[in-house]
């Protein structure tokens, strides 16, 4: 009964109500993540399909989806149980069974001569259903609407992407220039400025204890800015510095994907959370 306890109190609630992650959820979420990380590079391995810049690049529309069908969740368009099945850490293996599914099938499609680049096909596959998850929430929408967020947000996110991209030679760091490395900093940055206006501004309250511990220190949502810039710019440093030491090229992408996936999920669902008024 006490381990029965224990699950129900730290991780079936959580999802059946949807409320704050606690530090043992989110610990283990963050261990079966990175463990999910390396089994799936082994199996794309194994299928000898390249995890290379393109591929990354190409699975971002998969991320928006998933950030896309929370947001649904969020609006109650959904009805239990269906919900809980978008709901973390649910969404997870929702959101791989479409993606890797959607990638073996165009795989297996340009293997047969019907399609002659399954990237490309696997990418618009992502763009379409992305596009299709929005329909939804336009559709759904009311009155609660707030467009102006959308400037609010990706100005400033994308302004400070852009001041890095052009001081990143001065300070020894010209490899932030590539498309990925500058995608991940945006993600970051955009979770951290759409936090900050919807806890300091819109009365939004922040899931994640790490992200609302340091706003009740500072007293504002704003510190999160500078701290997650910081710490995306520590990351894809210590994976250049463990790239020129390892000649896995899989691996070095893999994990640069993963760091996209934390980032731009979380920001992109902020995002979308605030426009539509959920």
């Amino acid at each position: 009964m006490g381990i029965l306890d224990f699950i129900n109190r730290n991780f079936v609630d959580g999802i059946i109500n949807d409320t704050s992650y606690n530090h043992v959820d989110m610990l283990t979420y963050i261990i079966i993540l990175f463990i999910s990380v390396y089994a799936v590079l082994k199996l794309l391995n194994k299928l000898k399909i390249k995890v290379d810049e393109n591929f990354v690049i190409a699975t971002i529309p998969y991320i928006l989806m998933g950030s896309i069908l929370r947001v649904i969740e969020d609006a109650d368009i959904l009805e239990p149980p269906v919900k809980y099945f978008f709901i973390t850490p649910l969404i997870f293996f929702v959101m791989f069974t479409i993606t890797f599914g959607c990638l073996l099938l165009m795989r297996y499609l340009e293997d047969k001569g019907k399609i002659k680049n399954y990237i490309r096909m696997y990418a618009k596959t992502g763009i379409l259903f992305s596009i299709a998850g929005i329909s939804i929430l336009v559709y759904n929408s009311y009155a609660d609407l707030k467009p102006d967020i959308l400037v609010f947000s990706l100005v400033p996110a994308l302004a400070l992407t852009f001041f890095i991209y052009k001081i990143s030679p001065a300070v020894g760091m010209v490899y932030l220039r590539s498309r990925i490395y500058s995608f991940a900093i945006f993600s970051f940055l955009l979770d951290s400025v759409t936090t900050y206006i919807g806890t300091d501004f819109l009365g939004y309250t922040n899931k994640h204890p790490f992200s609302s511990f340091l706003p009740s220190i500072f007293g504002t949502g704003i510190i999160l800015i500078p701290l997650s810039l910081a710490l995306v710019l520590l990351i894809i440093r210590m994976l250049e510095i463990d790239s020129r030491n390892n000649d896995n090229e899989n691996e070095k992408y893999m994990l640069i994907l993963t760091l996209v996936v934390l980032g731009f999920s979380m920001g992109a669902r902020n995002l979308l959370a605030i426009v539509f008024g959920v």
